[in-house]
């Protein structure tokens, strides 16, 4: 992945949210960000596979259910810069609200 990629993944506010939604829990079930996003599955898929194609997210299917997280090729200076770019939106308000108000389902 080069540093422009990595930007760009990174330069639409749903990513944003979902990234932060990732680093903070580990892992997520895209049932769970459809609801907490409150957007259509096929709007959460698709920017679920832009990360995932940026190498930014990985997934694994258990069952029924896709669930996602940080790369495991993520290099340490993107991921630095990852870190430091999610803490910027500790004061964004819906970031805020997704964080709070994210409860992991038993997928």
């Amino acid at each position: 992945m080069t540093v422009a990629q990595f930007h760009k993944a990174l330069s639409e506010q749903t990513r944003l949210r979902i990234m932060a939604l990732i680093l903070e829990h580990k892992e997520v079930c895209v049932c769970d960000l459809v609801a907490v996003l409150d957007m259509p599955q096929g709007t959460v898929s698709r920017h679920l596979s832009y990360l995932k194609k940026s190498g930014l997210v990985q997934s694994v299917t258990r069952g029924t259910w896709r669930f996602y997280q940080l790369s495991e090729s993520l290099s340490q200076p993107l991921l630095a810069i990852l870190k430091l770019t999610l803490d910027t939106l500790n004061n964004d308000c819906q970031v805020q609200r997704d964080l709070t108000s994210f409860k992991p389902s038993n997928c």
